[in-house]
């Protein structure tokens, strides 16, 4: 078979790595989805026997880059029919993983914590974290992984994927405090805030109100002396989607008292100062836009202070006029939450920054899915 003859190129030591080849096996296996569960196992144990191999001496960063993304067409044309199939995965790729960890392989450790993530996130919902990602979970909060440039977007959505499927594990260990640790990291830095903004989103996603919201005032401070220090519109857009995303799980009350603990006003003067200025100057799109809507709205409705004077009413006027704005807007997107994308157009390859894994992007997750049209 097809397969058969390129693996026995792959397993001659005594060729050197073909990038090529492993290029063809991750299009076959692309290709035949729907075929593989019969072959899984054995396309698996080649594959890891492979990496196994180039972990001693990795030399061809693109075959590297190929035979990952080949565990990752795996994981996602069998995870996304059986969710329940990520234990036998787990089983099975877990020991070479954690091979390429202990021996530090600088080269592949941000691709071991991208299909971590993906298997992750295939995980049945409420099936916990299991074992052994719960043993995983304490090591990756240690502060000498984050020092790594190349780690951090990958580590940053294998963190997600943990709070996203264990969130009350997490709580019970203890283990959120270092979480947040990480979160006032990341945001310190500009290369690294929009990942910083990931964890954030996705504490107020799925951890219990109760655990996070007592160090909601430290958090909401960091945020205030980063906007202080410098007002990007990149950060301003980070920080004004937080906002919404919190007023449309807890509520604008919530969200001004919080930020009043701070400085008396400071909800409202953030409004006028940051927030309108910003959905003036550019709308947002797609998951964004829908985030945006939903919690402006339950701040125009929700909010009696807005209508308490006429510069309150200026306000109200002007944060309608914004929602109209992105609801109107053609570049909003509403009801396309991601760019879809073709697996045979995209451009697929090492990038010697930080390489993404093609077959292995993380889904998106809409925040408010009982809410099927935020135009309506």
């Amino acid at each position: 078979s097809l397969f058969t003859g390129m693996f026995s190129i792959v397993d001659n030591t005594q060729l050197n790595e073909n990038q090529y080849v492993m290029k063809c096996i991750m299009r076959a296996l692309n290709v035949a989805q729907d075929d593989l569960l019969d072959v899984v196992q054995i396309v698996l144990e080649k594959l890891t026997t492979a990496l196994a191999r180039v972990a001693k001496n990795p030399k061809d960063p693109q075959f590297n880059h190929y035979l990952f993304e080949s565990i990752a067409v795996l994981i996602r044309s069998v995870c996304s029919k059986d969710p329940a199939l990520t234990t036998a995965f787990e089983q099975f790729l877990f020991p070479p993983f954690q091979t390429v960890l202990q021996m530090e392989v600088v080269e592949f450790t941000p691709y071991v914590f991208q299909l971590l993530a993906q298997i992750l996130e295939f995980r049945p919902e409420g099936a916990g974290l299991g074992d052994a990602y719960s043993s995983l979970l304490p090591p990756l909060l240690t502060p000498t992984l984050w020092e790594r440039k190349g780690n951090i977007p990958a580590l940053s959505r294998l963190l997600t994927a943990y709070l996203s499927k264990g969130a009350a594990e997490i709580v019970q260990q203890n283990l959120l405090l270092g979480i947040l640790g990480v979160f006032q990291k990341l945001i310190s830095s500009k290369a690294n805030e929009q990942y910083a903004f990931d964890l954030l989103r996705a504490i107020v996603m799925y951890v219990p109100q109760e655990a996070f919201m007592p160090r909601m005032k430290d958090i909401l401070q960091i945020l205030m002396m980063r906007l202080q220090q410098g007002k990007t519109p990149k950060f301003v857009g980070l920080v004004t989607h937080f906002f919404a995303l919190f007023i449309g799980k807890f509520g604008p009350q919530m969200y001004l008292d919080q930020l009043n603990q701070i400085q008396p006003g400071l909800g409202l003067m953030l409004l006028m100062q940051v927030w309108v200025p910003r959905l003036q100057a550019a709308s947002p799109a797609r998951l964004e836009a829908k985030t945006q809507i939903v919690g402006l709205t339950k701040l125009l409705c929700d909010t009696p202070a807005l209508l308490a004077d006429a510069n309150s009413q200026q306000i109200w006027s002007q944060v309608l006029a914004c929602v109209v704005k992105i609801i109107i807007s053609p570049d909003s997107h509403l009801n396309a939450l991601s760019v879809e994308g073709n697996d045979d157009d995209a451009e697929i390859g090492y990038d010697a920054t930080f390489s993404v894994l093609h077959f292995a992007i993380r889904p998106v997750k809409d925040p408010f899915p009982d809410v099927p049209d935020a135009s309506v």
